[in-house]
């Protein structure tokens, strides 16, 4: 600021060369800013500029201003570098119990300045949360279902069912869903989208669905299958988060014979809105795991 340069060199030509100006355009910017305070701010002496009461007040405030801009620029920095910043990211029960924990571990090794916040919530709340702005990016099995939302699939997951270790179906050569439909069913609550999945693949088989248990757990529904209390259909990415573990041995995946039970994991993100160097730096990582498909 050319009126702190003039303030703290004591002249107007020592501010000039200060600023890397003219002294003439010093005078004149100084003109100018009393004419737009309607105050002096300074008396020229011979031995230099003396403030006046005006002057050391706007000072003061100018100094603070000057301190707050290097600040702004440091932060920018920062946020620039990945020194810090901020990535809110919402996703669905499943993709953020078992999809998401090691991509975000991961950028956190190499973002630690970076606050990361995780929601998990339903398709809708993710899309409301994203138009809203709380979110920069949403993981669901839904696309997206408002213009100002844009979508891309990133993973194919698939549906596997699950039986005890000990269960008839495990020494069957043909296994299909109505088969497993036929046994005591544990499945998802109403509105998840495996269970609506589910349903669809039902339908499309012509199979009905007799839940003998509704819970809006994966884990239970494994611990409960793992008991011999019935058998499910989740997601096979529950069954790779379980696979080095011992809490569920007695969990035994099958494959139907009657066709894969498929579906697409969408990204999700507000479509007029910038990603900051902290989302660009995520979707990059995700990349490189996921490899983007066309949906």
């Amino acid at each position: 600021m050319t009126f702190l340069a003039v303030a703290d060199s004591g002249g107007f030509s020592a501010g000039a060369k200060l600023q890397g100006i003219s002294q003439p355009a010093v005078s004149m910017q100084m003109a100018l800013l009393e004419k737009s305070l309607g105050l002096r701010l300074m008396d020229r002496q011979p031995r230099g500029i003396v403030l006046t009461e005006a002057g050391v007040t706007l000072v003061q405030y100018a100094r603070r201003l000057s301190e707050l801009f290097a600040q702004t620029e440091h932060a920018i920095a920062d946020i620039r570098d990945l020194k810090q910043g901020r990535l809110a990211i919402g996703a669905s029960t499943t993709i953020g119990a078992y999809w998401l924990p090691t991509l975000l571990a991961t950028y956190r090794q190499s973002h630690p300045g970076v606050e990361l916040s995780v929601r998990i919530a339903n398709t809708a709340e993710v899309q409301q949360a994203l138009l809203d702005g709380t979110l920069h990016l949403g993981f669901t099995e839904g696309s997206a279902e408002h213009p100002e939302l844009a979508s891309k699939v990133f993973w194919k997951d698939q549906l596997v069912p699950i039986v005890p270790a000990d269960h008839p179906l495990t020494k069957r050569k043909r296994i299909t869903l109505e088969m497993v439909a036929n046994e005591p069913l544990i499945i998802r609550e109403p509105g998840s989208g495996t269970r609506t999945v589910l349903e669809q693949a039902a339908a499309k088989r012509g199979v009905t669905l007799k839940p003998f248990l509704e819970i809006a757990s994966t884990e239970a529904i494994k611990a409960l299958v793992a008991a011999g209390a019935g058998v499910a259909v989740i997601s096979a990415l529950a069954i790779e988060d379980s696979a080095a573990t011992s809490h569920f041995k007695g969990v035994v995946a099958l494959s139907l014979a009657d066709g894969r039970i498929e579906r697409p994991l969408h990204i999700l993100w507000a479509k007029n809105r910038h990603w900051s160097g902290p989302v660009e730096q995520f979707v990059a990582l995700l990349r490189k795991k996921a490899k983007f498909i066309d949906a």
